[in-house]
């Protein structure tokens, strides 16, 4: 368990969270489960704020404004607005704060970029929110690709939509698509090379609220995610009250396909390949194997993203989950699906140094 006393950093006079909107209260469970609640600092202008934090985090303290409490604060936990991430986590990095950033960490791929060179050279500790990297389902597929069970990738796919209620900060593509760019390039292991992407604003919101995109990754293997508010989705959504949600992904390899389905905590791989028979390709896999992958609530998951960051600040261990992966990829791969929207044509992915 991280505590103050250990070695790395002087750590545990205060944890900031800024920002309890939708899911803050996930963030707050998680600090609390962490046994940290009595060192949180939870910033945010909404009067309600104050009775949902202390209904979870009863030891917690609330203010209005971060900035009064920024000095004080040995971490910072970044939930607003993605449109106000850039300016928040440069003031943080600036005070010498390490920083967790909920996705997506920047609105652009040069505010990312910018992110990136600061955290450097202030030396902080920058992990971003990509929850989906922390689901054990995620990690064993993840495993098993890296052991090379699945031989050479050749189509991954991911399914993120579902009718329910559009952000007011961003479209589909920023909020929901941004989760499975990520998962699938940590799956693939290699960033995309090219997108074709399109996207719908049906509402009017200047904001797309339908988005699909075809992305080529070097190695050559294919990806396909669908996104927005306006498809039928499967399940109740564990975060959105009221929504109902499709979160599933697909891998296909070599030697072993995958099926996950977050939503409803399934999964299946089975193992094989299409093999010759007098002269057609035929299927030839074994039986649907579950692989004892464990479930976990959006509590467990951020928790332990929570645990993995508190982790990195103490040893002085860069996150996996850092900001060159998961904050100036996603975003370049989403500025060139928008280019790509809006000219229709396939577009070149190019990734800022």
């Amino acid at each position: 368990m991280w505590s103050s006393g250990e070695a790395g950093v002087k750590l545990a006079n205060s944890i900031l969270q800024i920002g309890c909107g939708a899911f803050g209260p996930a963030h707050l469970a998680a600090w609390r489960a962490l046994g940290v609640a009595d060192r949180l600092v939870v910033a945010d202008p909404n009067p309600a704020t104050a009775s949902t934090v202390h209904a979870i985090c009863p030891q917690a303290r609330v203010v209005a404004d971060w900035r009064t409490a920024l000095a004080a604060a040995d971490l910072v936990d970044i939930l607003t607005p993605s449109d106000t991430h850039h300016a928040i986590a440069k003031a943080a990095l600036a005070a010498g704060k390490d920083l967790f950033i909920e996705k997506p960490v920047t609105v652009t791929v040069d505010e990312a970029a910018e992110l990136e060179r600061l955290a450097v050279s202030t030396r902080r500790i920058v992990q971003c929110g990509l929850y989906f990297r922390f689901h054990p389902k995620a990690q064993g597929l993840q495993a098993m690709i890296a052991a090379g069970a699945f031989g050479r990738l050749r189509f991954l796919s991911g399914r993120f939509l579902g009718l329910k209620r559009a952000r007011g900060d961003s479209g589909a593509l920023h909020n929901d698509a941004v989760h499975f760019i990520d998962l699938l390039t940590w799956l693939a292991g290699e960033p995309p090379r090219t997108v074709y992407a399109v996207a719908r604003d049906h509402f009017g919101r200047g904001m797309d609220d339908l988005a699909v995109l075809q992305l080529v990754y070097p190695s050559g293997a294919a990806a396909l995610i669908e996104t927005g508010y306006i498809q039928p989705g499967r399940w109740p959504d564990a975060v959105t009250p009221g929504a109902v949600t499709s979160k599933e992904i697909a891998v296909t390899g070599e030697a072993a396909v995958a099926e996950i389905d977050f939503a409803a905590e399934r999964a299946a791989v089975q193992r094989g390949a299409h093999r010759p028979v007098d002269g057609i390709w035929r299927p030839d896999y074994g039986a649907l194997e579950d692989p004892g992958w464990p479930a976990a609530d959006p509590v467990a998951v951020v928790t332990a993203e929570l645990a993995h960051f508190l982790d990195c600040a103490r040893t002085r261990r860069a996150p996996p989950a850092g900001l060159r992966d998961c904050a100036v990829v996603p975003a370049a791969v989403i500025e060139a699906a928008i280019t790509s929207a809006r000219d229709n044509r396939v577009v070149e992915i190019n990734y800022p140094e």
